[in-house]
């Protein structure tokens, strides 16, 4: 309990509440208290989702203003050898990630559910995903789930484990059927998939405390999301 900073811990557990729930919350609210007509409307939809991050990121940048402009500056000074090790990490994360998935997708039936639905994101709205995905969702994320933990714990070790399992389990959180215990029983094989999120999640930490660059995990971040993105237009356009 000595090795844990819980101002720090409840800090940045904040930051996640504001990302994932009260922000979105409030723009849904405003938006569709002048946009009745358009709830169910998919334009509408990209730019509430846009707007959030948007609003998100101008909050956490805010908070952690005192850091982001060293940091970055640290970070275009050591461009080459940052990006190296961003890529190295993410090389790592990325290879097990696929083979841990090959063997879930034997055990589960299927790919992760939040998988699945990016997916069809990227179909319905494909310029939404690359904004999204490659550009904010990384940003904000690696803000939220790395760098407010960074101070909560004093050894590397346990920062890496729990930040890797709390990115693994905010990805699988919302693939999970809570309406009733027979279909909680029903996709509980889904949690199987915080596993190759977490790993992923462990190595954009370590890019991050190799370099004490959070600019260095959000490259991580970007390469895997951009990676996917394209492999899916592809892979689409061959079917």
């Amino acid at each position: 309990m000595k090795n844990i900073d819980f101002k720090e811990m409840g800090k940045a557990f904040l930051i996640i509440i504001l990302y994932l729930i009260i922000v979105p919350e409030i723009i849904s609210i405003v938006f569709y208290t002048f946009f009745k007509s358009l709830r169910d409307n998919s334009t509408a939809i990209m730019i509430i989702n846009t707007l959030i991050y948007v609003i998100d990121l101008i909050i956490i940048l805010f908070i952690y203003r005192k850091s982001v402009k060293d940091e970055f500056k640290k970070y275009i000074d050591n461009f080459k050898s940052f990006f190296k090790t961003a890529f190295k990490c993410w090389g790592k994360g990325f290879l097990l990630m696929i083979i841990c998935n090959l063997i879930l997708i034997q055990i589960v039936g299927s790919i992760a559910s939040n998988e699945q639905t990016n997916r069809e994101i990227m179909q319905q709205l494909p310029l939404f995903s690359v904004l999204t995905m490659v550009f904010f969702g990384p940003i904000v994320e690696e803000f939220a789930f790395r760098k407010g933990f960074k101070k909560v714990f004093k050894k590397p070790q346990t920062f890496l484990i729990f930040t890797a399992l709390l990115f693994g389990m905010m990805h699988i959180i919302n693939s999970i059927d809570y309406t009733s215990t027979a279909s909680l029983l029903a996709s509980w094989k889904q949690l199987l998939y915080i596993i190759p999120y977490s790993i992923l999640g462990y190595y954009f930490a370590k890019a991050y405390l190799d370099t004490d660059c959070i600019f260095t995990s959000i490259t991580c971040h970007m390469l895997h999301n951009g990676l996917s993105i394209l492999l899916i237009f592809l892979a689409q356009l061959l079917i």
